[in-house]
Order: structure tokens, then sequence, then C-alpha cells
């Protein structure tokens, strides 16, 4: 298929050099083998960079466990997962281990989750590459400070579901 060429193209040198030149910009042959062929275009319409047309659909990538909706359907089921636990911890007069457990895990990996997704929005290395990677390694140790903190409170202390059940009759 030969370039569109205009009658004002044709008789400007400048134009002419641009229409080239732009030729040039998506062919896949080097620009010595196009001086070579002494401007056949032709040929080099077939072979460029470009493939398909704008109006060829977008491909999209291929779904991943750690990406999109799998992710946000944990993020909910941790949600959810919250209320009737903390719901069972202020029925539950005394301490128990398994609730306490149970109240201390899915708090810490809901508070993660919520600030990972603060760091990934306003935080991203692409924009800071100091301070996004060093604010997710901050947010990992302090969930790993938290999860230490949390067992030795509830090992050592009254426990999560005392501290709910006592707050909820304070």
């Amino acid at each position: 298929m030969a370039p569109l060429r205009l009658s004002s193209a044709a008789t400007n040198p400048h134009l002419r050099l641009m229409m080239v030149g732009a030729s040039r910009a998506f062919a896949s042959t080097s620009s010595a083998q196009m001086r070579s062929t002494k401007g056949t275009h032709a040929s080099n319409a077939q072979a460029s960079y470009i493939k398909g047309t704008v109006n060829d659909p977008t491909t999209f990538p291929p779904p991943s466990a750690s990406h999109g909706s799998y992710h946000w359907a944990f993020e909910r089921a941790i949600s959810v997962a919250i209320v009737p636990i903390i719901a069972a911890a202020g029925v539950k007069h005394g301490t128990s281990g398994l609730l306490d457990g149970a109240l201390a895990l899915t708090l810490v990996v809901h508070s993660h989750l919520g600030f990972e997704q603060i760091v990934a929005d306003y935080l991203h290395k692409r924009k800071y590459p100091i301070l996004g990677p060093v604010s997710s390694w901050g947010l990992r140790a302090a969930t790993l400070a938290s999860i230490y903190g949390l067992y030795e409170f509830n090992t050592n202390d009254i426990g999560l579901s005392e501290l709910v059940a006592k707050l909820w009759t304070a």
C-alpha cells in the first residue's frame, strides 16, 4: 500500500523529508537498508512495528491469585470474619485461648491489608523510590511487632476476649 501523497507535499521538499522520516519511524528495517531501496514504501509498510489497528481489542493479562478479585475477596472475608469474632468475645466472659488467637490474628491481618493498600496507593515505589519500599518494610515490621505484642498480651495478661468483655461492660 503506497503512502498518501498530497500535491503540496510533492512540491515542498521539507514536507517530503518529513513524510520519508515518518515512514522510517515505523519501519522495521535500518535506515541504511531504507536508503538502498530508493524509497520503495510498499515493502516497508508491511514490515512495521505496529501490529493491528486501533480498532483491535486490548489484550488483558491472565488472572493471578495475588491480584484482583482473589485479593479483594480475601480482604472482604477477613472484614466479615471480624464481626462474629468480636461478638463472641463480647458474649463469652472468661479467657479463651482460641478466641483470643483468632481475634488477634484477624485484627492484625485486617489492619495490615488496609495499611498495605494505603502504602501501595499513596507511596508507590515508582513515584517514591526510597520512601515506598521503606514504608512497606516498616509496615511489615509493625505487623510483626503487633503479632508479638498481642501474643504476649494473650498469654501473659488477660487476653483480648476478656479485654473486649471488660470494655463492653464498662
